[in-house]
């Protein structure tokens, strides 16, 4: 047998008023509609500072727990495994989190690095897909979208705590549809030429040609999953209430053609709201007028046509100690509710891999099942652990008539934000829904050509609500 086990990593979602995501603004006249931003991921950055008795040619890293200027991050909370940091002027790798003011690093930290108050950051980089329906047919314009900023150090490449820091150049992108042709998006960091009304936005320009059109679905995309030139999520505010998201007013608009953007009036436009919020091993994600809880399941429990067997929390699926291929079984419980028109829908996406990063880094694979044909988006049944070792899901419903996949008893593998894949929907609704609720189950398998370690990832469930 092999000591594994998977950390207490699965990211619960507590009640909030805001997500990740975004609501739009009270309707209005000529105002475009079903406005949102949906995030690559709605972690926060990182923004913190070194504190003693951190040493160099130590491996374990403190950090001040008080605000300081715009060092706003004082909890690991914000921090994971695997997460690559700059400290000072060096660049570490972090290897497990202590406590809330402690972290150990992959190496050990050099010179002058560990000297009191050196900065911390994590840069978190997602990519921005915006959605929404026109008003208004618009021949030959443009949309701007505009993502807020700091008022100063908006494109340094260090993270802000009031805005997203422009870092390099982001690529802007839309997708054609009808009426819409998308040339090469103009992309202008806040307070450059082209940028400079209003203030403390990053501006995003989408021209296109063609006739436009009324009720057209709309997609821009602001960077690319996964790229290292994304604009940079904010690190908490300064007046950040600890474990609550910050919310973010961006704006969306659409103007004829040559048209000044800093002076002319927009023909349609709408305002929304995105959210971050750090990845405290137990993350909220919601959208405004939704709810969405994961609750533990017992061992022993009958779901996904299995039966558990190990015990699970709201935040945590501790298999414990693994037996050679042999399947152990977990579960938890995913409720939503929400009053929005159109509904809602749940992703998840895995941060990398269950990995051991203590000593010689290995990982458990991800599950391809017994054929070999399930991936992130493809299911496939998944009933031998003998010659089938990996980690897997499914679903299976418990209460309501949601939309669900992968479908019980067939199994798939997450997907992987250290693959660059998009966070996968596993759970919707078109309408209002009261307590729909499902199982999410995990099967896990290890052989004998597995090395023993602790193995930990985390899961980020994110719920939307669509109006």
């Amino acid at each position: 047998m092999k000591n594994l086990k998977w950390l207490s990593g699965v990211v619960a979602i507590v009640l909030f008023e805001f997500s990740s995501l975004l609501y739009p603004s009270f309707t209005q006249a000529a105002n475009l509609s079903s406005v949102k931003d949906t995030l690559q991921t709605s972690r926060m950055s990182f923004n913190g500072r070194v504190k003693s008795p951190t040493i160099a040619g130590s491996s374990h890293v403190w950090i001040y727990t008080a605000v300081s200027g715009n060092a706003t991050s004082i909890s690991t909370d914000g921090l994971k495994p695997g997460d690559t940091l700059t400290i000072g002027a060096g660049t570490y790798t972090i290897a497990s989190i202590v406590n809330s003011s402690e972290f150990t690093i992959t190496t050990t930290i050099g010179a002058g690095d560990d000297a009191d108050g050196s900065l911390i950051y994590y840069k978190s980089k997602p990519q921005h897909v915006i959605t929404f329906n026109t008003t208004t047919a618009v021949n030959g314009g443009f949309f701007r979208v505009l993502i807020p900023a700091a008022a100063s150090g908006s494109n340094d490449g260090i993270p802000d705590i009031s805005g997203f820091d422009f870092a390099t150049t982001p690529t802007a992108a839309g997708t054609n549809a009808s009426g819409y042709t998308f040339v090469t998006g103009v992309t202008t960091a806040s307070g450059a030429v082209g940028c400079t009304s209003p203030a403390n936005y990053h501006c995003f320009e989408f021209h296109y040609t063609g006739t436009g059109g009324v009720s057209v679905p709309i997609t821009l995309s602001i960077g690319v999953t996964g790229d290292t030139s994304n604009l940079i999520a904010p690190a908490p505010s300064a007046s950040r209430v600890a474990n609550n998201a910050d919310a973010y007013s961006f704006k969306v608009q659409n103007f004829t053609n040559n048209a000044n953007p800093n002076t002319d009036t927009p023909t349609d436009d709408a305002t929304g709201k995105v959210a971050v919020i750090e990845p405290v091993r137990v993350t909220a994600t919601v959208d405004a007028t939704i709810t969405f809880k994961i609750e533990g399941v017992t061992s022993g429990t009958s779901a996904c046509s299995l039966s558990t067997d190990v015990t699970t929390t709201n935040a945590s699926v501790p298999f414990g100690v693994l037996t050679l291929d042999t399947f152990r079984s977990a579960a938890q419980k995913l409720t939503v509710s929400t009053n929005a028109a159109s509904g809602y829908a749940v992703t998840a996406i895995e941060n990398d891999k269950l990995s051991n990063l203590a000593s010689s880094p290995s990982y458990i694979p991800n599950t391809t099942c017994d054929t070999g044909g399930c991936t992130n988006t493809a299911s496939a049944a998944w009933a031998t652990a003998v010659g089938h070792p990996g980690f897997g899901y499914t679903v299976a419903i418990v209460s309501g008539t949601p939309t669900i996949a992968p479908t019980a008893p067939n199994y798939q593998r997450f997907s992987s934000l250290a693959a660059s894949e998009a966070p996968f929907q596993i759970m919707s609704n078109n309408t209002i829904a009261s307590s729909q609720a499902t199982y999410v189950c995990y099967k896990i398998s290890v052989d004998a050509t597995q090395p023993a370690g602790n193995y930990e990832n985390q899961v980020t469930y994110t719920a939307t609500a669509t109006f």
